[in-house]
């Protein structure tokens, strides 16, 4: 039988940040999961040992803006407008869920 702990793990990292995210959301504190980052540095930085796989960074912070969720168009690429918003361009819900098969 094939062991599949190590993808287990990383869906019980995925529940987990997704409950913090949930969490500060609840309590108004922004959030940004981030998976883009330079593990070795933080191993340094931070003196995580080795051992330590570091999956993902989640940053919390109070908001200092409201973005603007829009559609998406051409690109899902966020800009400022002229009055310094932050638009956040998302696709459409049908566009990404699927039921029974892809349409």
């Amino acid at each position: 039988m094939q062991d599949l702990t190590p993808n287990l793990l990383e869906w019980d990292v995925g529940a987990a940040i997704e409950n913090i995210l949930l969490t500060a959301l609840e309590e108004d504190i922004g959030t940004c999961w981030i998976q883009s980052i330079k593990r070795e540095d933080l191993h340094q930085i931070l003196k995580i040992p080795p051992n330590y796989k570091i999956d993902s960074v989640v940053a919390l912070g109070y908001k200092n803006e409201e973005p603007v969720v829009e559609e998406m168009i051409d690109s899902v690429k966020y800009w400022l407008d002229d009055q310094e918003t932050l638009h956040v361009p998302k696709r459409k819900l049908e566009d990404i869920l699927h039921r029974n098969q892809f349409h």
